[in-house]
């Protein structure tokens, strides 16, 4: 999460053909794909715009999620939508969304401690701005809300709110919140307690802690956030949704520090 790479340029042959397909089904059969990354594939520049392709349940439901949320943060604007049958014969949905300005908070590489701790505070107050959005009706609930916060208000959750989700812009301030495939309905404090266990927890971010730049992000993120006032209970929350999220793409052993910190730190068996 510390550095970006360019995203590859695919060929039109080596371009995944459900993906052509998405395209062609909006009439954007000239525009040049690039892939954005990410493990699922799911996102691609094209032209200038971005195309989102998925289920078409998940994607009408980000398309009401991000029409919330954009009272509150800034969201990719939806161009057009579709549905269509894929190479498989799997009904699949595409959404051409406006290719927000800025660039990852995670894109560290040439910026100095200092900048990386504005950056990282400035992600944090998502949290708050997000806290005051209400939930569209119908969305889901979070999983297994914790007993202690069962009578919270209700918010609209990203839950997978991170730096490489985050656009920032040259002058530092964030220009738009990405990949609204996790947003649920529940209380707030387990947004930051989610964050908090990416942040810290994940195992693609371990060896990070120690780099000053990502420490420094992290430092940031945590002021602005509260993370050292978060309650054991959604601390736990967290850390049990993150071994679940996690334990397909990684073997146990990779998550045991996850389990370590769950028992030692706050007394919960996992």
């Amino acid at each position: 999460m510390l550095t970006m790479s360019n995203p590859p340029r695919f060929s039109p042959s080596a371009v995944p053909v459900g993906v052509r397909l998405a395209a062609a089904t909006l009439g954007l059969i000239r525009e040049p794909l690039v892939s954005l990354g990410g493990t699922t594939g799911s996102a691609w520049a094209c032209g200038t715009n971005v195309l989102r392709i998925g289920n078409p349940g998940d994607l009408r439901r980000e398309v009401l999620v991000m029409r919330a949320a954009s009272r509150a943060v800034p969201v990719p604007e939806v161009l057009a939508a579709a549905e269509f049958i894929d190479d498989k014969q799997h009904p699949r949905a595409v959404l051409l969304l406006t290719r927000l300005p800025g660039r990852p908070a995670a894109d560290l590489a040439d910026v100095s401690p200092a900048r990386a701790r504005w950056w990282g505070e400035v992600c944090g107050h998502l949290h708050a701005a997000l806290a005051t959005v209400s939930p569209p009706p119908g969305l889901r609930a979070a999983p297994a809300v914790p007993t202690s916060e069962a009578s919270a208000t209700t918010c609209l959750l990203h839950l997978d709110l991170h730096p490489l989700n985050v656009l920032v812009d040259e002058a530092g301030a964030v220009s738009g919140v990405l990949d609204w495939a996790n947003a649920a309905a529940g209380p707030a404090v387990l947004d930051r307690a989610r964050t908090w266990s990416i942040l810290t927890l994940d195992p693609e971010v371990l060896p990070l802690r120690t780099e000053p730049r990502y420490k420094a992000l992290l430092q940031g993120w945590t002021r602005a956030a509260g993370f050292e006032q978060l309650p054991p209970a959604a601390r736990a929350w967290a850390c049990q949704f993150m071994l679940d999220d996690r334990a397909m793409r990684y073997p146990a052993s990779r998550l045991d520090h996850i389990r370590r910190y769950l028992t030692e730190n706050l007394g919960v068996g996992a």
